[in-house]
């Protein structure tokens, strides 16, 4: 059984109204696409300042935002935003947005692909500092900045890469209508299922048990929607998600459940007492979601934004 790297390695975790990302960049108007490529601006980075394209048109991102870039307008020709469990292929919410470029490696990992990096000519190149070993291979290819996104907070993670390209508007109207969306759909299942229901999510790895609790899910539920929070739920204090045993999870009464498992940890749970002793499971509260690509999902800016969707037509029953 295979189990993502991020859960394996203390879950560390990287990873809609919009429309799908159909192109490089801003394009330049006619007849200036010279003078585009020649501006460039000085942005501040963790390995200091560093001379990139004002308009870049052929991003190379290892670091993990893709989506984001997307979302202010300028996809990469090559990606790293690979699916959790299958490093080959992009996660399903994000196959419309990024069809076209080329997979050079994921997030969390610390190796890059420089020779497919090089061959999509980039005109600038993003990593996270887990990829620095490749740092001065990839800068000879062309302008490298190294970033290191929270994760955790979003919205930080989304401004700090709008004012990389100093694109600030459309990241404050993209939270804007996120958050708006998110109340709206919070407001539906609330009045469907009470104002005093709760909700909990956890992802299973074979007997491991990891807890969304201030992050992915945890956020999308009690910090951005509003949905009522459980009892006894553990407080998350850094990236690494809280864990709990089998018998821990009885402690945390929630009217409703979301649990991403994979088929066999899903029989597992299904055939315990202890599991089936839970007031939620009893009443058929339980969401039934596979690991990939609802795991990453919940992380990535622009897949939580659809998963708003899915949440309301699950969550309503």
């Amino acid at each position: 059984m295979k189990y993502p790297l991020m859960v394996l390695g203390l879950c560390l975790v990287l990873l809609s109204g919009l429309g799908s990302c159909d192109r490089s960049s801003p394009a330049p108007s006619s007849g200036a696409s010279g003078t585009a490529a020649a501006e460039t601006r000085t942005v501040d980075t963790l390995r200091g300042a560093v001379s990139i394209p004002a308009k870049p048109l052929r991003i190379a991102d290892a670091s993990g935002i893709s989506d984001m870039l997307c979302i202010i307008g300028y996809k990469p020709v090559a990606t790293s935003d690979s699916d959790a469990y299958d490093y080959t292929r992009f996660p399903s919410y994000l196959e419309d947005l990024l069809t076209g470029a080329v997979i050079i490696g994921y997030p969390m990992s610390d190796t890059v692909n420089v020779e497919a990096v090089l061959a999509v000519e980039p005109d600038l190149i993003i990593i996270n500092p887990r990829q620095e070993k490749a740092y001065d291979q990839l800068r000879a290819i062309a302008p490298t900045i190294v970033i290191e996104p929270t994760v955790n907070d979003w919205r930080g993670d989304l401004r700090m890469v709008g004012k990389l390209f100093d694109a600030g508007a459309a990241v404050e109207s993209y939270i804007a209508d996120y958050e708006a969306k998110a109340r709206a759909t919070g407001a539906a299942i609330k009045a469907a299922n009470g104002a005093g229901a709760t909700y909990f999510s956890f992802l299973t790895a074979g007997s491991s048990y990891y807890l969304f609790t201030g992050a992915a899910y945890g956020d999308i539920f009690y910090n951005d929607m509003g949905l009522g929070i459980p009892r006894d739920l553990p407080e998350q204090n850094s990236i690494t998600l809280p864990t709990a045993t089998l018998e821990g999870l009885t402690g945390i009464s929630a009217d409703y459940m979301v649990v991403l498992a994979s088929p066999d940890d899903r029989a597992a749970l299904e055939a315990s007492s202890v599991w089936n002793s839970m007031e939620s499971v009893k009443a058929g509260h339980v969401i039934w979601l596979p690991q990939s690509p609802y795991f990453n999902q919940a992380y990535s800016v622009y897949g939580k934004n659809l998963l708003l969707d899915e949440l309301e037509t699950l969550l309503i029953q």
